[in-house]
């Protein structure tokens, strides 16, 4: 009986596990090919941050179902331990798939000559699209130098301080190309087919 119990329980265990692993490829898909397409995984660590949160997405439900679930236990008792752990696991995997948005292009700015990627988790922005824009530093004495200074002693960082961006393009800041700053490097940027394109070299 016990013997039993046990290959019941881990049954619905693995069952458990093979349905994450089937979802988690397919939202895994779906981020790959729509929010960082185009090389725009190279922005940022979206592997490691990926890798992390899915693997304990995919570890914490079966484990949970092993110790919860039971062919001992009544109905009832299963179907209250099954919402549960698939409550912990939808809250875990949006949690996990915010992360992963906040790590989304928000827009290249170009400051001191150089030009900076800043994803959506380091943007002020409230609307981000992928915007190319240049910084224009208010001049001293000017009704914005104010502002601009206030931001400077609450330690912003200029390629975050929207209120001085000045929008520009692809085109009018890179013609065909150019080299983007990020937290993960330099990469070159292009357009094809109306589309930005990254890349770690010109191959």
């Amino acid at each position: 009986m016990f013997s039993k119990n046990i290959n019941k329980k881990l049954k619905w265990s693995g069952i458990h596990f093979i349905t994450g692993v089937i979802l988690l490829c397919l939202l895994g898909l779906f981020i790959i090919n729509v929010w960082f397409d185009n090389g725009r995984y190279l922005l940022t660590d979206l592997f490691g941050l990926a890798v992390i949160i899915l693997s304990l997405d995919l570890i914490l439900g079966p484990l949970l179902s092993l110790w919860l679930l039971s062919p001992i236990k009544s109905f009832k008792e299963n179907a209250i331990n099954i919402s549960v752990i698939l409550l912990l696991q939808f809250s875990s995997l949006g949690y996990g798939v915010l992360q992963i948005d906040s790590q989304r292009l928000a827009y290249i700015i170009k400051w001191q000559g150089s030009y900076f990627a800043v994803i959506k988790g380091d943007s002020r922005k409230g609307n981000n699209q992928e915007q190319f824009y240049t910084f224009k530093e208010p001049a001293v004495g000017s009704e914005l130098r104010a502002s601009y200074e206030s931001l400077i002693r609450n330690s912003i960082s200029p390629i975050e301080m929207y209120e001085f961006f000045i929008p520009s393009s692809f085109e009018r800041e890179c013609e065909t190309m150019c080299g983007v700053i990020t937290k993960k490097g330099n990469v070159i940027v292009t357009k094809e087919s109306g589309k930005l394109k990254f890349n770690k070299s010109l191959r």
